[in-house]
């Protein structure tokens, strides 16, 4: 998939939101996951490995569901 070759700000600025979002996602979980398995009683809900899980979760919902909204806007045009 590549980026529109025009200028227009407007067009880069959804996908580059997905981007962040994505790249968010994936540090999220990670830093997460890692803490869960190496920290005692780290599966509390108020720990910030649990937070940082959830949180990288609803990040990858939302860059699902952006990216699934621009190629459907996409498609229409």
């Amino acid at each position: 998939m590549t980026e529109p070759e025009s200028g227009d700000s407007s067009v880069n600025t959804p996908l580059r939101v997905v981007s962040v979002l994505r790249l968010a996602a994936i540090a999220l979980v990670i830093a997460g996951f890692t803490g869960w398995v190496l920290e005692d009683d780290a599966l509390a809900l108020e720990s910030p490995y649990t937070l940082a899980f959830a949180a990288g979760v609803v990040c990858a919902l939302a860059s699902i569901y952006l990216g699934l909204f621009l190629a459907n806007r996409g498609e229409s045009r």
